[in-house]
């Protein structure tokens, strides 16, 4: 029950100081309030909206959470998912696959470079035991900055008027939309991956590994569990899933690989996962909170002229409070 009632008091706690720096700013925050979950909810273009963000965010949060159960910290999923994303992109523009092979070869070459991009810090720490707080945060930089020169050099568009674009992807290498919307089948995608990671999690030996590593190294140790091998699997887990991400971004949304391909999705996958307290079906929901507040930040922007700090005071915010609400937990 105290899983369930922590994360909730944590966002009714933000909710109340956020809406008192809204009436701070002359916004009444039952009307502002009002106004997100009608545009977010009560249209079929603020459902599809909110479905396309909710998406990355569940891969993320899952990018997160797989580490967070063997007590590991993957701060790195911004970069695997712009590494996924790049690799995608490459095959989608240079391989010339055909129709029934491209979206196949895109997720599959997006998951293996999010999980090579992982790997680094996964070595790095079951070998020397390096942080691996400050080893994924600091590849985020080289996969973002790797991109960026990507775009504005060698893959370049020929039809983009000199804008740091690549050209448009192939038909075949989109995701379908429906609804006449951006709606897309990456949704889908990735609730069936939380699902599967749910029962991994719960009903695989490696699923125990992870809760057992995490709890308490040393009675992993005497039960035979190989420390190394959880930190580097978990780590490559996470990876697979951020790259994943980076590939829906860019065959479902973007078209093509551009700089800013993320608007903070591996580091929202922070929060999603500490309210989710590490479970891959919270996982769904708390990204669905995420893509709530993306969505309803937007509307705020536009219809009271808020400023976007507004909602990443809200985020940063829940984390705050959840962080709180764990310490107290563990006092009792």
């Amino acid at each position: 029950m105290r899983d369930i009632i922590t994360p909730v008091a944590s966002i009714a706690a933000s909710l109340l100081v956020v809406g008192i720096l809204l009436a701070a700013i002359g916004i009444n925050p039952f009307e502002a309030y009002a106004v997100m979950f009608t545009s977010s909810f009560t249209s079929k273009f603020g459902l599809a909206e909110l479905c396309v963000k909710t998406t990355p965010l569940i891969l993320t949060g899952l990018a997160v959470a797989i580490p967070l159960r063997a007590g590991l910290w993957n701060i790195g999923a911004e970069g695997q998912l712009y590494m996924g994303a790049f690799a995608a992109s490459v095959v989608a523009l240079y391989s010339n696959l055909p129709s029934y092979a491209m979206l196949p070869a895109m997720f599959l070459t997006a998951a293996i470079f999010g999980m090579a991009w992982a790997a680094i810090p996964a070595v790095l720490k079951a070998k020397f035991d390096l942080n691996e707080i400050l080893s994924t945060l600091l590849l985020n930089y080289v996969a973002i900055y790797w991109v960026e020169y990507m775009v504005y050099g060698p893959m370049r568009g020929k039809e983009v008027y000199n804008f740091p674009y690549t050209d448009l992807f192939p038909d075949i290498a989109t995701l379908p939309r429906f609804f006449g919307t951006r709606f897309h089948l990456g949704f889908f995608i990735a609730i069936l991956i939380a699902l599967a990671i749910h029962y991994i999690v719960n009903k695989t030996d490696f699923g125990f590994s992870l809760k057992v590593v995490g709890a308490n190294p040393r009675a992993a140790d005497y039960a035979g569990i190989s420390k190394q091998k959880v930190i580097v699997y978990s780590m490559l887990l996470g990876g697979m899933f951020a790259g994943i991400a980076g590939m829906i971004e860019v065959s479902g949304i973007q078209l093509r690989l551009r700089p800013s391909i993320s608007t903070g999705y591996g580091y929202a996958g922070i929060p999603v996962a500490l309210l989710a307290s590490g479970n891959p079906l919270l996982v769904m929901a708390s990204a669905a909170l995420f893509g709530f507040l993306y969505v309803g930040g937007s509307v705020l922007q536009t219809t009271y002229s808020v400023p976007i700090g507004i909602v990443y005071v809200f985020q940063s915010l829940i984390v705050l409070f959840i962080i709180a609400g764990q310490s107290l937990r563990r006092r009792d």
